[in-house]
């Protein structure tokens, strides 16, 4: 993950993604050998979102 990009007020979306990650670990068993492409999907769309909220203030 090298996704450094700040969002909000002083996270990434890598740091927003493993918090998210982290809980969907108390509802569902995580496979954490896969975490790279789980944090890579949480990422991806975090980012659709935040590119369809800025259209929609334009």
């Amino acid at each position: 993950m090298h996704d450094k990009k700040k969002v909000g007020i002083n996270m990434t979306y890598e740091e927003k993604a493993r918090i998210i990650l982290e809980k969907m670990d108390k509802f569902i068993q995580i496979n954490w050998n896969m975490e790279k492409y789980y944090l890579q999907g949480i990422v991806d769309g975090l980012k659709e979102i935040d590119l369809k909220e800025k259209e929609k203030k334009a």
